[in-house]
């Protein structure tokens, strides 16, 4: 896959979790069942999204300081 379509990817994940810890939070408002772990869920969902895009951000800032060394 190219950077492109898992930037793409990665927008669609940011949007699922954000949409789930909204339908918790509101759940909980509501005094609704299962609120507490759609909430969860949401949380879950983000910071594993917001883990792989920081490392592969690294990765890649990484490869850039490479790149730029070797033309020095």
């Amino acid at each position: 896959m190219n950077d492109t379509k898992i930037d793409l990817m990665i927008k669609i994940f940011y949007v699922i979790g954000a949409i789930t810890i909204l339908t918790g939070a509101i759940f909980k408002i509501q005094h609704y069942q299962y609120g507490n772990s759609i909430l969860i869920i949401g949380f879950v969902i983000e910071s594993m999204i917001f883990s792989y895009d920081n490392s592969r951000l690294k990765k890649r800032i990484k490869k850039l300081e490479e790149q730029i060394n070797q033309k020095n």
